[in-house]
Parts: C-alpha cells; structure tokens; sequence
C-alpha cells in the first residue's frame, strides 16, 4: 500500500471538538433534524420525483431558515436537545426515518429511502461543517494537514448484521477522512477502533459536538450496539464522511458486505484549487448559499462592487453609468391634465413621479404623477430620503398644480434628473396624498411591495455642503480593499478571520491611505441624518440594489454597508480613541437582511422585539406610529408580510393604542416575554400608559438583559409563557396577566446610577449599597461562571470596554480596583467584545438612568440579596420571576378602587442567585432527575420524551408558590 513517509506519525483517529464554535453547532443540528421529516409534509410531493428540483430550491432553504431561526430563540440549554425540537415542532417526522427494511432491502446501491433527492440536498450541505472542521483540524495541527477536497461527501449506512456471530462492520479509508453522524437509531452506540484508538457515539444528538478524523489507509472496525435488540438486520446509522488530503490510495476489497449497497459515494475528487493553483489558496464547498458565515455574506451582498471597489465610475455623471430602465412608454402616453392625485384603483396600485429632463441643475423641476399597478411591472426607482423639518419645505410643479414637499427631496430630483429623458421614481411624500389617512395606511401596507419592485434604491444624503463626499467615498473603497478577503469571493477564504480585530500590521496599509482628513469624513457620513431615519431599515433591507449619492458623488450601498461592518468588528481598532459610533446605524441595517442566512450564521434571526429593542433611540421618526409601521414590510416572528402581517397600518389610532396592540401580538405570536425587557420607565412609571408596554420611540436608559441572544440567562428555568383568552383584558384597563413566582421583597435602594455618579465613590463607604454594587460587579464578571451581561450602556457607546481576556477583565474589578464602571456586552473574546485597558469616566456614559442597586429580603429562606435593577424601583416592591422570562423583574403591588390588587411592570433586574432558574427549583418545580446544573450553576433541562404529558403546561397557580399577576 503506497503512503506518504511525511504522514507516518500521524494519529490514526483525532477527534475535532467544534463546540465553541456556534456555527458549525447550528447548521450541524439543523442538518439532522431536516433530515427526519417528511418531505410530503412539506409539500415536495413525490420526493423521488427529480423533477421536483425548482421546488426543492425554493422549500429546502425556507425550511432550514426556520430549523435555524428555532434554534436561535430557544435558550441555549434547551436548543440543542432534538427531544425539545421534536415536542414544539410543527413538521411530520418521517416513522421510522430509516425507512422500512422491505423498502432498505428492495433498493438498488444509492438509491431508496436514505437517498431521495431532498436527502441528497442534506447530504450537499455537509461539505459545509467539514470546511469549518477541516479548519478547526488545521489549527490544532498548525497547519500539517493537506487541501480539504470538496465537493466529494460519502454517505454510508450501517445495519447491524442478521448473524449474531457478526456484529463489527470494517471500512478502508483511501484518503484522510473526516466522519460525522447524521442519525444513530434510539439506544444505539457505535464505537469506532483503529490502531488501538477508540471513540464511541451515542443515539443523542445533543453530544454530537465533534467530528472522527480518521487516516487515510487505515481499516476502521465499526461496532454497533444495541439496547434493544432488535435492529438486526436493520440500519443503525447514517454518516456522512468528507474527503481531506490528496493522497488517494488503492481501494482495498473487504469480505464484509454489510455497508454494501447502503453505500453511495460520489466520483472520487480531482484536487482543484483557485487563482491559477496557488498551493496556499483555502479551497471550500460551493453548493449552497444558506450556509454563508455572516463575512462572507458581509461581502456576497454588495455584489460585483467588491471586486470594482470604487465610486462615481471613474468620476463620471450618474446617468451615463447607470442601468438605462426599462421601456416607459406605457407610462409616458398617461395624460398630462390628469388630477393631482388620481383615486388608486385596488390595492397594489401606487402613483409614480416622472421627473422632465432638464439641461441645468438649478433649473425648476417639471413633473407629473402617474397612476400604475405593480402587477403590470412598472419600471421606476424608489427614492429612500429624510423629510427633515417640516417648516423647510418648498413647492413642486406637479400635474399643471402646486404640492409641497420637504427641501431635501427638492435637491434629491434635481440631482437625479436626467438631461436627456424622462426619470420615474417613487417617492412618499409626493406619491402618497399625505392628506388622506386611510390612503396613507393602505399605501404602508404594500410598502414592501413597492420597494422590492423597484429597480434600484436611490439613497439621497443630502447635499454635499462640506465638500467631503469624494474623500469619505474614497476612504469607504480604500477599507473595503485592504480588508475584503483574496482569491474568490464564493468561496470561503479567508472569511473566517475577518470579524476578529486587526493588528498594527494589518491596519497599516488602511492607516496610510486614510489619513485624518478621510476619518473625518467618514464620521460625517455616518452621521448624516439619513441614517437615524427609522424607515431606510425597511426601504434598505427590501430593496435589490442601492446605490447611495450624497451631493455630486454616489457610491455602492454595499460598499458603505461593508465598512460600517468593518467599523463594528475587527475595525473598531482603527482609532480607539476616536470610533465612529454612528456607523452601528448602517452596519444594523446592513445586516439585517442576511438573518434570513441564520442556519448557519451566528447572527440571530429578525426577532421584532429584539429589532425594536435595538433601535429605541437609535433612529428617528416623525410620526412615532412608525416605529411599528415601517417595520412591518419585513418578515420577522410572527409577522409574515406577505401572508398576514402583525398589524394593519391605521394611522387614525392613537400611539398608546398602536403600542399596545403592537405589544400583545409580538407576546402571542412570540411565547416569550423578552419584549418586557424593554419596558423602562425612567426614574417614574407613567400611570396613563399600560406599564408593560413598550415606549418604543423614546431611547432606553439601559441596554436590556433579555433581548440579547448570547445573555444566557434562565431564571424562569424552561417554565412557559402560554397565552390563553384570559391572558389580556381591556377592562377596567389594558392588563396583562402573567403567572409566576415571588421572589423577595425590596427593603431599600441607592440612588439611581447616572452619569455623574456611575463608580463606587459615588456611594457612600458606610452605605450597603456600596458592598452590594462591588459584589454585583463581582458576578457580572465572573472569571469562573463567565456571565454575560450586558445592563449598562448601549453597544456602541460603552461605559466601559469589555476585555478580551477573562482573567483581566476579573482582575480589573476586584474589590481594589480603580474601575469606574461596567459594561459586559458578551463572552469575552467574542464578536461584540471590545479590547480596552482604560475605563471610561461615569460622565462620559450616553445615559443618564442606568439603574439602581436595591437589597431585598430573600423571600421564604430569609437570606438578604442584592441585585440591580430599573431606577424606578421602590422599597416594597416585589422581585419575582414570571414564566416565559429569562430574566427576573420588578413589580409593584397596587390596589385597585375596590381592594383589587394589581400590579404595575417597574422592569427587569439582575440578581445573583436567581439567574439560573433557583427560584423554580426552591419551588419544586423541577423535578429530581429532571435537569442538571454545570460547574458554573448554568441550568440544563432534560427534555420531557416524546409522547409524555409536559407539566410545564399544566401549572396552576396557586400550587409550588405560583402566583397570578395582573399587571396594568
């Protein structure tokens, strides 16, 4: 047998651990879990059928999507458990998943049950976790392994032999291989031997958590066991191995014939490489773009501008390098005398501006409004502005008539106008009668419609008063070249780095071609006003391209997109001194699009009160209504715009009822109570305003705990939210009741943390506060328990930076230290932490309420706790932990006109000690043997099986201490 002597002391068997890596652990568990239902259910059809391939790219990526998206908001000791997927998931799950052994023993080698066509496409997506665990691989072996080899993914069958004399199964490896399980039958095991070495696999997906790599010319013996005893003669298993290193050896003819034809193998692989063969190019599966990462999604959005990477075409007028539209004649012959605004005939009809072309710039605008149904396909673009103030308005000849519009559109038209034809384009203050409010909501209800039917997004800044549009422009190419990746953007090069910050190195070549001069620029690009506009989130996210012109100067959306990302991750070293913060505006609105990649992307899925959460004092709208309307064209949990959105634009209700209404359906169609964490009262709660509703247009005094994915708090310890009739009521005033525990009793609190006062000489040495502030800080940077707070400042204007390294950053706030205060926005190390070594003075903080230190009883045990919490708590309020919440809140009790007691939301609060669902389990809660706890506390459920009644939906108050909460 030939080998190469250069590989002779490598291990026959390596296991590659990926559990630190989120990624490769979600689309792993999505992969497994696709591939246990019914294809029918999902309506494929005939799922042998290969005619079925349009449908079959259309379903298999949506319904990943949601396999993903369920993964990303189930709390992280519940997500990877498939007994829990199984118990909430709507899909019908193919019984058995194997197939019937008639069916097993009738099919021809490659084909049957295990083999249809929508499981080939689940077996395609695993070239995607073995590039991640090739690389995993060579970092652990630095560098010492050869090229991954895809696409060239095996998938093999195991059965368990009819002989009981028989029971080992042997495999001969021809190249370096990697082995990963996509199913093991219930209460079977494989223990995989070779040169001594061994590892067993078990039936629970959850510990799945590695891949088998085995050497190439090396004869694995496979032994299945099972606790049943009665998988004889039946499949055990289904794997799935991926190719790595080119050394291909003879194949090696094994008696055994128990894989037989089980076994499909796709045509051995041809050793290919990129850009002219360079040894060192990284190599990478091609075959489906839901499995993205976030970089490289980053960089596959802004299309072929990546490889261009510049602005204005080589300084030319906009018009001669734009796309020409399509014929308009059909838009043209529409009357000239026809009425300002025309009535609109159905519901996918909009109005469209022809703007008149002109010689001059300064030369009046001529325009006329054009009735079109999108179904006919009308070509126009639509224009994404700010309106500005309102006062600074002027007139437009429109139709032979006068109508007013903001300023800025003004000098958006005569930019845009062309010099030889006519131009059309939407844009809403002119296309909408402003003055027609049931037309105004209608018109926002196919928003979505309007924007993804246009042929671009023309995004107005503003003119270029200061002359510096040309030099930021510049300065957005010159980042985007230095930091987007060599070689081939579709394949996956270099992208694995690319959000980790940049050394002196890396950031040299950038920080020559952007001088001072090009970072000012850059700041006041970002912080043009367009970009706290809350409508550019939709208008952006739905639009298919977008070009962005501020004065004279116009540039690739995703170019600028690109480097605000560059800003937020691994540019932010750029210039600490001076971080463009703004940039988090487009950076978020960059991204949100690509959530729709979350089956592989660590990025979270577009959870609306996550979306709202993080954009309170962010953007700005004129009508705060908005802050839900313009939200609504674009698909988040339970608001399917295209089906039945979350709300119908009505712009004749008030905003308490907007917000109210708003706020119920996001808790019904979520199940969770995560929107509460939004609720912030400031130093008062508002008695004419449901305390559980969100205030969605004033900025957040604090970032919440529960509306961050990676918080990894379970204080509710997996009880449910389960709305019901009963669960709101209007009368005598909005109420929404809740059920849960009580938790303890605040005896006494500080002073609200603010500002001016936000460190520990800011309470005095005698006052207890003062002790429960150092041991709060304690926690919230445990070395050991690694919590990941994030209660202070929001991300982009840090109280403090969060260090990279644990043991620092716990140093740093021992009971000595000179720190001032604390900010922990995720685990150290990871994407969202910034590197500091200075703190940041309180009167530097955005906010002026962070919160407040309280003390409280502990409830039946007697034991005193501290915890931080809303600056509107108040001795006697209750800390409680309701069901559905991951965090604990403050309540307060209050007494109705008749002694009916209800409550009123303060807001969430931290507390040590109740974080990790301990009150549930002080309550009885969690039965013995039915969760575990780690080494650091963190709570773990064990699934109800499958079949078993659940009590968690079956509480009932009054029982273990559960309390019903109406609160108001």
């Amino acid at each position: 047998m030939a080998t190469n002597t250069a590989f002779e002391d490598e291990p026959s068997l390596r296991t590659i651990d990926f559990s630190d890596k989120p990624a490769v652990m979600q689309v792993s568990t999505v992969l497994r879990r696709i591939w246990l239902i019914d294809p029918d259910s999902i309506g494929l059809g005939n799922p042998q059928d290969e005619s079925q391939s349009q449908s079959m790219a259309e379903v298999f990526p949506d319904v990943t999507r949601k396999l993903g998206n369920w993964i990303a908001q189930t709390p992280s000791n519940d997500r990877w458990y498939d007994d829990v997927w199984k118990a909430q998931t709507d899909h019908t799950l193919l019984d058995p998943p194997e197939g019937s052994k008639a069916e097993i023993d009738n099919s021809e080698a490659g084909e049957g049950p295990l083999f249809t066509p929508f499981r080939r496409q689940v077996y395609g997506v695993y070239d995607h976790v073995f590039w991640d665990v090739y690389h995993s691989l060579k970092e652990e072996t630095e560098g010492e392994v050869g090229e991954f080899q895809p696409p060239n993914t095996t998938v093999m069958a195991l059965t368990f032999s009819e002989d009981e004399s028989t029971t080992d199964i042997h495999h001969f490896f021809r190249t370096d291989t990697f082995v990963y399980p996509v199913w093991i039958a219930p209460g079977t095991t494989l223990t995989f031997s070779v040169d001594g070495s061994e590892k067993t696999l078990t039936s629970e997906g959850h510990t799945w958590r590695f891949s088998l790599w085995f050497r190439a010319g090396k004869i694995v013996t496979i032994t299945p066991q099972d606790e049943s005893g009665q998988r004889r003669g039946r499949v055990v298993a289904v794997l799935v191995m991926g190719q790595c290193e080119e050394r291909l050896l003879p194949r090696v003819a094994l008696e055994d014939h128990t894989i037989g034809p089980l076994r499909r193998e796709l045509p051995d692989a041809k050793p290919w490489a990129k850009d002219g063969g360079d040894e060192d190019d990284d190599k990478a599966p091609q075959t489906w773009p839901e499995a993205d990462h976030l970089a490289r999604a980053i960089f596959l959005q802004a299309g072929d501008a990546v490889d261009r990477c510049s602005f204005d075409e080589a300084i030319v007028r906009v018009e001669e390098v734009e796309d020409q539209p399509a014929d308009s004649t059909a838009l043209d012959d529409q009357a000239d005398d026809t009425p300002l605004y025309s009535p609109l005939h159905g519901n996918n009809s909009i109005r469209i501006l022809a703007i008149e072309p002109a010689s001059a710039e300064e030369d009046e605008l001529q325009t006329r409004l054009l009735v079109v149904a999108l179904d006919d396909k009308p070509s126009y673009e639509a224009i994404s502005y700010t309106w500005g103030d309102p006062a600074d308005s002027t007139l437009l000849s429109c139709n032979h008539a006068k109508v007013k519009i903001p300023q800025n559109l003004e000098n958006a038209l005569k930019r845009m106008r062309h010099s030889n034809r006519v131009r059309h384009v939407w844009a809403d203050s002119v296309c909408i009668n402003q003055q027609d409010i049931p037309e105004r909501g209608q018109q926002v209800s196919i928003m979505r419609s309007i924007y993804q039917c246009a042929e671009r997004v023309l995004v107005w800044l503003g003119l270029d008063e200061h002359n510096q549009a040309g030099t930021a422009f510049a300065a957005v190419c010159d980042i985007v070249r230095a930091w987007r990746p060599e070689g081939d953007r579709l394949g996956f090069a270099g992208y694995a780095s690319l959000l980790e910050p940049m050394g002196d190195d890396a950031l040299a070549p950038i920080r020559a071609a952007v001088n001072p001069e090009a970072w000012a620029a850059l700041r006041a690009l970002f912080e043009t006003n367009y970009f706290r506009r809350f409508w550019i989130i939709q208008e952006l996210a739905l639009g298919s391209s977008a070009v962005v012109l501020w004065g004279h100067h116009h540039i690739s959306w995703g170019l600028i997109g690109i480097c605000a990302a560059w800003m937020m991750s691994s540019g932010w070293n750029f210039n600490p001194g001076e971080p463009i913060t703004a940039a988090y505006n487009a950076f978020l609105i960059y991204v949100l699009p690509l959530a729709k990649r979350s089956g592989i992307s660590p990025f979270s899925k577009l959870d609306l009160s996550v979306v709202l959460g993080t954009t309170m004092g962010r953007f700005d709208s004129t009508d705060a209504r908005d802050r839900i309307y313009a939200l609504l064209g674009m698909p988040f949990s339970g608001n399917d715009p295209d089906a039945e959105p979350l709300l119908k634009p009505d712009y004749s209700q008030d905003l308490r009822t907007v917000y109210t209404q708003a706020a119920k359906r996001i808790l019904e169609q979520d199940k969770h109570l995560r929107i509460l964490s939004a609720v912030q009262h400031g130093a008062e709660i508002d008695p004419s305003y449901p305390s559980w509703a969100p205030k969605w247009h004033q900025p957040l005094p604090a970032e919440p705990l529960a509306l961050r994915d990676e918080q990894g708090y379970y204080a509710n310890g997996g009880e449910l939210f389960c709305p019901s009739p009963s669960t709101f009521t209007s009368s005598p005033e909005e109420s929404l009741t809740l059920t849960g525990l009580i938790c303890g009793t605040i005896t006494s609190t500080s002073a609200p943390l603010e500002k001016s006062n936000l460190h520990f000489q800011a309470l005095p040495d005698s006052s207890p506060h003062r002790k429960a502030l150092q041991s709060l800080f304690a926690a919230l940077n445990s070395e050991q328990k690694q919590l990941r707070a994030s209660w202070s400042a929001t991300l982009e204007k840090f109280t403090l930076f969060g260090f990279r390294d644990p043991e620092f950053q716990a140093t740093h706030f021992a009971a000595d230290s000179r720190a001032l205060a604390v900010a922990v926005t995720a685990q150290p190390g990871k994407y969202g932490m910034r590197e500091s070594t200075e703190a940041l003075r309180g009167e530097r903080a955005q906010n002026d309420h962070l919160g407040e230190v309280f003390l409280m009883d502990g409830g039946e045990d007697g034991e005193g706790k501290e915890g931080l919490g809303p600056a509107a708590a108040r001795e006697g309020d209750v800390v409680a932990v309701l069901f559905g919440g991951v965090v604990p809140f403050v309540l307060r009790p209050c007494e109705g006109p008749e002694g009916k007691r209800f409550w009123r939301l303060v807001g969430e609060c931290f507390v040590p000690g109740l974080m990790q669902g301990e009150a549930v389990e002080r309550a009885g809660l969690l039965a013995e043997g039915t969760f575990d706890r780690d080494e650091g506390g963190a709570l773990r459920l064990t699934p109800t099986p499958q079949g078993e009644p659940d009590p968690r939906l079956t509480r009932k108050v009054g029982e273990h201490g559960v309390v019903a909460f109406e609160i108001r």
